[in-house]
């Protein structure tokens, strides 16, 4: 048994190893953190985004990313999102490694939850009771992005990526982000 775990473990490094030696960096992991307008445009949100990119040639790369966000400020009391994005990327001017400015389009699907004060009850101006409603929606919806990225380091980089994202359901999410890459 241990045998086998020993050769296993080998084979694996090795490849790491083997792969470690391909300098291609077709591929690249992104966080990003920003802020946008939720919900029809209502709601200031914090967003965090997680996001894998492969790039195909120097003038198309895809993405895959999830992100999370956030909100107190607004018309409801408090609202949050999970949302997940598959998008593609044309750089028009061609992505030299060093900088890479480029155009997304893709499609989104999000859930938003919210919750808001339904009724309050005050005495003498002092709050004895209050009822909360909660929403839960889902919806599909469209990405249009613009994102400019500077490559710090052959494996560091930093980006800028503006976005909305018009959904079936009438929502909006529309915002900035700051985005910090590892090529991988």
């Amino acid at each position: 048994m241990n045998t086998k775990i020993s050769i296993l473990l080998s084979a694996i490094l090795f490849s790491l190893h083997v792969i470690g030696q391909e300098n291609t960096n077709k591929f690249d992991f992104r966080l990003g953190a920003g802020i946008s307008l939720q919900g029809t445009g209502d709601m200031i949100t914090f967003n965090y985004e997680n996001e894998v990119n492969y790039q195909l040639n120097r003038y198309l790369a895809s993405s895959i990313s999830i992100n999370l966000g956030r909100s107190n400020y607004g018309v409801f009391e408090t609202s949050s999102f999970v949302q997940g994005n598959l998008n593609i990327f044309i750089s028009p001017f061609k992505n030299n490694k060093q900088f890479d400015f480029r155009l997304g389009i893709g499609i989104t699907y999000y859930n938003v939850n919210d919750a808001y004060i339904f009724s309050e009850l005050w005495v003498n101006g002092v709050l004895i009771d209050a009822d909360y409603e909660f929403d839960n929606r889902n919806s599909l919806g469209f990405n249009l992005i613009i994102e400019n990225t500077y490559l710090l380091t052959d494996k560091f980089m930093v980006g800028l990526k503006l976005f909305t994202q018009p959904y079936l359901n009438g929502d909006i999410n529309s915002g900035a982000m700051l985005k910090l890459g590892l090529k991988i």
